[in-house]
Parts: C-alpha cells; structure tokens; sequence
C-alpha cells in the first residue's frame, strides 16, 4: 500500500525520466539519486511492459508517484497512452496526480479523462512570498512547478468541465492565506469551490525548514475544510520554529 495516502492499494509506474519541478522537499528525487534508479533518470519515456499490467478489480491506483506525469515535457502522446490504459480498465481507479494543473484543463477540455481517473494535484500554499525569520523566500525558490494559485484557479475552471473526483495534497504545507487579507479567498475557500472529494493535508517530513505555518493555524484550516469534505490528517506537529 501507498505510503502517501491511506486509500490507495497500489502503485503503477509506466513513465520513466527525471521529473522537472526540482522541488527541494522531493522524496522521489532522494530515492532515485540514493538508489541509482535509472528508470528515473534521463529523458521522459514509456516503459512498456507497465503498459500491459494487469490490475485486480476494485483496486485503486497511484499513477506515476515518483514523477509528475503531466509536466510540461512529457509528449501529449505518452499522456494519453497512460489514460488509454486506464480507459480499458474501468473496474479500477485511479489517482492521477500533479502540479502542473493547466494539462488538466486542456485534457478535460478534449474529453480524454475516462470517468475512473481521480484528478489530483499537490497544492502546498496559496502564497508565492514566504518570510522565515528576517529573509524572504520566493515559493520558486522551492519548486519550479507552476504557482500553487494558477493551480487553485484551473481546478475551479476544472469542476466546471468534468464529473471527476478532483483530489488534493496539501503536503508538504506551507504558510497560506487564511482569510486573513480581505481581497483575498482563503485557502478552505479555493477547495470548497473546487468541490474537492477528499484533501490530504502532512508537514514536511524531512526537516527541510521549510515556510511553515504555526500548527494552530493549519488545526483551523483543518477545521473550516472539514464542514465540506473528508481530510486525511498524516504528519501534523508544530511547524520547525514553534
């Protein structure tokens, strides 16, 4: 079973290659540097013999969790290789996830996600500037992946296009917007219009220091998220400075 979320009972990696968010939290890059797995190292490519797996009925699946499938450099064809599959297995589900959410949109748009492809993606923040003690730190200093905003704001447009279950991680979280700038939609808000299925929501796990909020802070986000959708609670502790 999945480490990452407690719903999924498989994984499924049919796409090689370095993913390019560079994301300094990145487990998945640690993994594949540490190991030297070469699956997941070079130029995006198909891995064939994943493409003729077999999976068993009413399970549910994490597509490609060492890598973002739909990064800006994968060939369109390979995507939809990968969706074809899950087209022909409608008996399971699966989780497609990603930081790179207008892919989403341009899909959705030409009708290519079969009704058992759970979109998912990872939105840490809805913030782009962070200040950890006297320095200020710019959320591309963290990852190079599209602005968790842009994110926010396709999967609105998203739930206008498909029926889909849209599914977020907010892991590892960041400091957010919480209501607490007037013109501004507080994060709970952002997830509540998108009619979110489920949300996770994890600190940081690998002491990265990262721009945290105050843990009192993510327990009210928590809070509002729970009077419309189903969250799963992983790694909740104080944030690193508290």
């Amino acid at each position: 079973m999945s480490r990452m979320f407690p719903f999924i009972t498989e994984t499924w990696n049919p796409l090689g290659g370095v993913c390019p968010h560079g994301c300094i939290y990145c487990w998945s890059r640690r993994v594949a540097n540490r190991y030297g797995i070469k699956k997941y190292q070079g130029s995006f490519r198909l891995v064939e013999k994943e493409l003729n797996r077999k999976f068993k009925p009413g399970s549910f699946v994490f597509v490609c969790d060492m890598l973002d499938l739909y990064a800006n450099d994968v060939p369109t064809r390979f995507i939809l290789k990968i969706l074809d599959v899950q087209r022909e297995n409608l008996e399971v589900k699966f989780l497609n996830m990603t930081k790179n959410t207008w892919r989403y949109l341009w899909l959705a748009r030409e009708k290519e996600f079969p009704p058992n492809a759970v979109l998912g993606a990872t939105v840490e923040t809805t913030g782009y500037r962070f200040k950890i003690g006297e320095d200020w730190v710019e959320y591309s200093e963290i990852s190079k992946a599209e602005p968790p905003q842009d994110r926010l704001r396709d999967l609105v447009k998203l739930r206008e296009i498909v029926d889909n279950p849209i599914f977020i991680s907010i892991e590892p979280i960041l400091d957010f917007h919480a209501g607490d700038i007037e013109w501004l939609p507080s994060f709970a808000d952002w997830i509540r219009n998108m009619k979110s299925w489920v949300v996770a929501l994890s600190y940081d796990n690998y002491r990265h220091k990262l721009p945290e909020p105050p843990l009192d802070k993510t327990l009210k986000l928590i809070e509002e998220l729970e009077k419309f959708t189903k969250v799963y609670r992983k790694t909740l502790r104080r944030a690193w400075y508290e």
